[in-house]
C-alpha cells in the first residue's frame, strides 16, 4: 500500500495546478500529522505524548530528517517533472552506502562499488535523456535533499544502534 501511494504522489500532485507548492506541502503535512497523531495514540496510548518531552536527541534529529524529506519531495515535484524527481531519488541507496562507509566505517564490497558505478552511469544517462537540464536544475537540487536526508537519518540511526549494541556487549 505504501509503495502504491508513494508512486502516485507525483501524479496526484501534478494535477493540483491551482495550489502553490507551499500550500500542497502544508496540507499534506497537516493531514499526515493528524493521521500519525491518531494512529500513534491508538497504538502507544496517551503516554506517548509525555514520552516525547523526554525523547532522546536522536529522535528529534530523525524527525528533522523526515521533515526535510517530506517537504523537499513535494516542493521538488512542483519545480520539475515527476520523472526527474524519481530519478534523483534513485541516488538514495548510493548516498547511504557512501555515508555509512565514511562515518560508520562500513566496509563496502567490490560488488557494492560496482553497483554504485553502474547505477551512477544509469542515473546520468537518464538525466541526459531528460532534455532541458537547466529548466529543472532547481527542482533537482531540491529533490537531492530527499536522498541526502534519508542517508543522514539512516547513518545516525545506525550509529546509535551500533553504540547501543557495543554497550550491551561491553556491559556483560
Amino acid at each position: 500500500l505504501v509503495t502504491l501511494l508513494w508512486s502516485m504522489a507525483g501524479v496526484v500532485t501534478r494535477h493540483l495546478d491551482s495550489a502553490p507548492s507551499f500550500e500542497v506541502t502544508f496540507w499534506r503535512s497537516g493531514f499526515n500529522a493528524l493521521a500519525l497523531a491518531i494512529a500513534l495514540t491508538l497504538i502507544r496510548g496517551p503516554g506517548l505524548w509525555r514520552g516525547l518531552l523526554h525523547a532522546p536527541r536522536v529522535m528529534w534529529i530523525s524527525g528533522i530528517c523526515w521533515a526535510v524529506m517530506f517537504t523537499a519531495f513535494m516542493v521538488a515535484i512542483t519545480l520539475t517533472t515527476v520523472a526527474n524527481v524519481l530519478i534523483t531519488l534513485a541516488v538514495g541507496p548510493l548516498v547511504t552506502a557512501l555515508l555509512a562507509r565514511l562515518f560508520l566505517r562500513h566496509r563496502l564490497l567490490p560488488t557494492t562499488w560496482l553497483a554504485i558505478a553502474a547505477a551512477s552511469l544509469g542515473i546520468a544517462w537518464m538525466f541526459r535523456q531528460e532534455g532541458d537540464v537547466h529548466l529543472s536544475l532547481v527542482g533537482t537540487l531540491v529533490a537531492l535533499a530527499v536522498p541526502f536526508s534519508g542517508a543522514v537519518n539512516f547513518t545516525i540511526l545506525q550509529h546509535v544502534g551500533l553504540d547501543r549494541a557495543k554497550l550491551l556487549v561491553d556491559g556483560d
